[in-house]
């Protein structure tokens, strides 16, 4: 409304960055958090293919070294998915901190965005009422200058 300033309309400015900024930061936990779950799913994937060969490979006969590199191979595959298995919660963790900050900052800047409505609305019906006295005083001055 012209002819109104919001005192603290810098403080929204700043609390909605504030809000996009924790925005940006929670999709970057859950892109990581992603991440990381597809690799586990491929190396789940892979092992499982990798034990398929090996059956199928005792079926056909298979030499000691090919069966040291399977184990060695294998032991690998599956330390990989230990160590990713072990860092999921702490991703876990990030994307919940992440989000509670999201929900804070978001209440802070709706409380901003509900105040200044208020305020807006105070001050239109101030306006209102400075016109309704403009108008009696009119019509009061009018009816002085009739009689």
């Amino acid at each position: 409304m012209a002819g109104y300033e919001f005192r603290l309309e810098q403080v929204l400015k700043f609390r909605k960055e504030v809000e996009k900024i924790q925005q940006l930061e929670l999709l970057a936990a859950r892109q990581r958090h992603e991440t990381v779950s597809d690799q586990l799913n491929c190396e789940e994937k892979a092992i499982e293919e990798l034990d398929r060969e090996f059956t199928q490979r005792q079926m056909e006969g298979i030499q000691a070294s090919d069966l040291q590199l399977f184990g060695d191979y294998r032991l690998r595959k599956r330390n990989e998915i230990n160590r990713i298995k072990e860092e999921l919660p702490a991703l876990e963790q990030a994307v919940q901190e992440k989000r509670e900050s999201l929900i804070v900052a978001a209440k802070e800047k709706k409380v901003l965005e509900i105040f200044k409505q208020k305020k807006l609305h105070a001050h239109r019906v101030e306006l209102l009422e400075k016109e309704r006295n403009f108008m009696d005083e009119v019509a009061i001055q009018g009816r002085g200058a009739r009689q």
